[in-house]
C-alpha cells in the first residue's frame, strides 16, 4: 500500500530524517566523513524538488507481513 507522507519541514530536515535513522543512518556509519557529507548534500539537492507549503512530500509505502510457524515433525 502508498500513501502520501511528509519526511520534513524541507528538504534538509527530510535528509536528516532519512539519513540519521534506519537504514540510512546503517549505511552512513560504513561510509568515509567526506562520503557521508556528500552523501546528505546529494540527497538534500534531491529532495528539493519535493519541498511545498512547508514540508517534503512523498509517496510511503507499508507492508503488513505475516507467517505461520508450521507444527514440529512428530507434533
Amino acid at each position: 500500500m502508498t500513501a502520501p507522507a511528509t519526511w520534513g519541514r524541507d528538504a534538509g530536515d527530510a535528509a536528516a530524517f532519512l539519513l540519521d535513522s534506519g537504514p540510512g543512518r546503517h549505511l552512513l556509519e560504513r561510509a568515509a566523513p567526506e562520503s557521508r557529507d556528500r552523501a546528505r548534500a546529494a540527497l538534500t539537492e534531491a529532495l528539493r524538488p519535493y519541498e511545498d507549503g512547508g514540508a517534503v512530500r512523498l509517496r510511503g509505502a507499508g507492508w503488513l507481513v505475516t507467517a505461520v510457524r508450521p507444527p514440529a515433525p512428530g507434533h
